[in-house]
């Protein structure tokens, strides 16, 4: 049997080698970037949609590998599985109504609740599955990164100590929230399929956005104000119980 010292210089080792592969993919995005620039001058405004595609899957790995660097219990990583996959199905009923769905609630309270990395690896989980029924695309990995971005701010509106300030500026920020989802997407879209990449063309993209993200928004605040208090009552009890995400 393996001693408990060599069991933790496994871990450490493993450690190293996730935060070297960590680097090498940000030093490569970043090497890639500069020799495109150099052999071909129009390079970043020609391929700007796949430039940007490569940057958030880049990101998104990153993330991927400072989550494995937490060294969450079993318990934790199921936790964080069972939750992305109820986002994901809640998600999919509300396909017919253009832009509301109740995940995007689900993700900022699983953030404002467990941590910031739970929260983005539930909003990651959410387009990654859901999609799965609803049409893979380019446009997953920008969802995986707006929705992961949502579980970042959930968590970080838990710095609000006053209980009843905490529930006005949770369901402040899940308004607001529905309009920066809106302009990541339009980001992808704008990148990627509109020529010329201009202040205005961006500007163009936001106002035939608009009615949806108010749609979004909307959505947002009715999900809150009925079951915010429910589910934060319900994640804090699991964690209590299981004794999971008890240090976030």
């Amino acid at each position: 049997m393996k001693s408990g010292r060599d069991s933790d210089r496994n871990v450490a080792v493993r450690s190293y080698v996730k935060m070297i592969l960590l680097r090498s993919i940000a030093l490569f995005a970043i090497l890639f970037l500069i020799v495109g620039t150099i052999v071909y001058p129009s390079f970043m405004y020609d391929f700007a949609g796949i430039i940007s595609f490569i940057l958030v899957l880049v990101f998104l790995l990153q993330f991927v590998v400072l989550y494995q660097l937490k060294n969450y219990s079993s318990k934790e990583i199921t936790t964080v599985a069972v939750l992305g996959a109820f986002s994901a199905a809640a998600r999919i009923p509300f396909a017919s109504i253009p832009s509301v769905q109740p995940c995007t609630f689900i993700i900022m309270m699983v953030g404002f609740v467990f941590g910031p990395y739970a929260g983005f690896m539930v909003g990651a989980e959410t387009a990654l599955l859901s999609n799965f029924f609803l049409g893979q695309g380019p446009w997953t990995p920008w969802q995986m990164l707006a929705w992961g971005i949502a579980g970042l701010v959930g968590y970080g509106v838990s710095f609000v100590r006053n209980p009843r300030a905490q529930f006005y500026v949770f369901l402040l920020t899940g308004v607001v929230y529905g309009y920066i989802f809106g302009i990541i997407m339009n980001l992808w879209m704008w990148l990627g399929f509109v020529r010329p990449l201009t202040f205005a063309s961006f500007i163009a993209v936001e106002m035939t956005s608009f009615p949806f993200d108010t749609l979004h928004a909307l959505g947002n605040a009715v999900f809150i104000s009925l079951f915010a208090p429910k589910l934060e009552k319900i994640l804090k009890r699991y964690s209590l119980k299981f004794g999971v995400f008890l240090d976030s």
